[in-house]
């Protein structure tokens, strides 16, 4: 609850700018990313201040940017925590040569993903999550070194299977049955047309991994709780994790990339190097405590939006010496009022609950259980701009725009891209190209539902 509430998957209108920070009372002042001055205003420590009060002035001080992009991203304007990626759309930590990204979150090295959650090195991927390794996946969870998958869970090193599950270097499968290649083709064709449009959400299973506690792990060893992780080793409280190389000692977080790393403890995106504690938003940073947007940094506390700094407290510079006589009296004054390795507490969170990866993960968090801790809770249903004359399309209508042909292959109507669609919750949403080509190219549905709603799906713990 605590982490992942620092986790936002929605964009906002926010000062004419479109910005993960929602308005609300706890607004932080907020500028375009590439306006912001990396160089930011330092602190003066109130000795008779809460320290975690000190942080928030610092921040409240210093504007935030509207979203996180660690290169030029100039295809990635409506995206957070983007890194050497192009064409991304409406979603959250895409790194590492990806494109053609939409409505994904957590997605490292992918081509041609929509809908998806925690994809590493795959492409052609929809509505699927946990997935390393593999190519063309659809509607389906925890699938590695594999392709052409439908409907499937807990596959390893598989190619054409549909509806199968737990299965290990096999192919030509249907519910598990091995088929000759002709004969799966042909109930292939068939099996498309009448197969629902629901993820399968059949239980993730763990693969090639030992001593680990709960599902979705993956090459790994000694992981104590939590989901969706891949290469690591003596781990505990994971949720998203993926990592080319080993990596050991990490502890309670959310969303986290890794090259052979160590010894991080409650921390929210975060990834590269060694050594985060209690730390938000921070990359190819080492010895980082207490600290909030940061990149290639080291030995920094209470700091926020550096980059390329060192001995730094409060954003102001030390020397090392000066730097470790500070840091004991400050850790010292904490420990004596209960306060250090705490995160983060509710008043410094800008961010709605309902809006955030903590409720994606479990929507059961009730009003007034969010409310009693102090969060933010979004109310009110997000407002959207709807162009003035635009035609209005139920989801129930959509069969009006797609229909299969003679030969059993499903056609769209390019005449979606220019209606606005309602789902049964009364949210918009619209069909954008990039999205358009990427359904007709697989013969895949339009979606009946909003992308919170599918993001949402993703999440589930199945």
């Amino acid at each position: 609850m605590e982490i992942a509430s620092w986790r936002p998957l929605t964009f906002h209108k926010n000062q004419w700018m479109i910005s993960i920070f929602p308005p609300t009372d706890r607004h932080w002042s907020i500028k375009k990313i590439i306006d912001i001055d990396w160089d930011l205003f330092d602190w003066d420590i109130k000795e008779s201040w809460d320290f975690f009060d000190n942080l928030n002035e610092l921040f409240l001080k210093n504007p935030l940017p509207n979203v996180i992009h660690y290169n030029e991203n100039p295809t990635a304007l409506y995206a957070d925590q983007v890194h050497f990626s192009n064409n991304v759309y409406l979603s959250c930590t895409v790194t590492v040569n990806s494109d053609n990204v939409l409505y994904s979150y957590m997605i490292r090295t992918g081509e041609n993903i929509v809908d998806a959650f925690n994809v590493n090195n795959s492409q052609e991927v929809f509505m699927s999550s946990n997935i390393s390794s593999s190519r063309k996946v659809f509607y389906s969870n925890n699938i590695h070194n594999s392709a052409d998958i439908w409907w499937s869970a807990n596959l390893y090193g598989c190619t054409e299977c549909i509806d199968c599950s737990d299965l290990q270097n096999m192919s030509y499968c249907i519910k598990n049955q091995k088929l000759e290649k002709a004969e799966y083709f042909k109930q292939k064709h068939e099996y498309l047309k009448q197969k629902g449009k629901s993820k399968n959400m059949i239980l993730s299973k763990n693969i090639n991994s030992e001593n680990v506690d709960w599902i979705g792990i993956v090459w790994s060893s000694d992981v104590e709780n939590w989901y969706h992780v891949i290469n690591t080793n003596w781990w505990r409280n994971l949720f998203a994790m993926w990592s080319s190389s080993w990596n050991k000692h990490m502890y309670d977080f959310l969303n986290g990339w890794a090259f052979e790393c160590s010894h991080f403890y409650w921390w929210v995106n975060a990834g590269g190097w060694d050594h985060y504690y209690c730390t938000v938003w921070c990359g190819y940073s080492s010895m980082i405590f207490y600290c909030y947007h940061m990149n290639t940094c080291s030995f920094c506390l209470w700091c926020i939006w550096l980059k390329n700094k060192s001995y730094c407290i409060f954003n102001k510079q030390y020397t090392k010496d000066e730097r470790y006589e500070e840091v004991d009296r400050i850790f010292t004054h904490m420990e004596k009022d209960w306060q250090l390795w705490e995160f983060f507490p509710w008043s410094m969170n800008p961010f709605y609950f309902n809006d955030t990866a903590a409720y994606l993960i479990d929507p059961s968090f009730t009003k007034e259980e969010v409310t009693a801790k102090w969060y933010l809770r979004r109310d009110e249903p997000i407002k959207v701009d709807i162009p003035v004359g635009s035609t209005l399309v139920s989801t129930a209508d959509l069969d009006q725009y797609e229909w299969f042909d003679s030969e059993g292959n499903r056609t769209i109507n390019a005449d979606i891209l220019k209606v606005v669609i309602q789902d049964e919750q009364e949210n918009y949403y619209r069909i954008i190209p990039m999205e358009y080509k990427f359904l007709v190219k697989h013969g895949l549905p339009l979606p009946r539902k909003h992308r919170l709603e599918r993001m949402k799906d993703n999440f589930k713990i199945a």
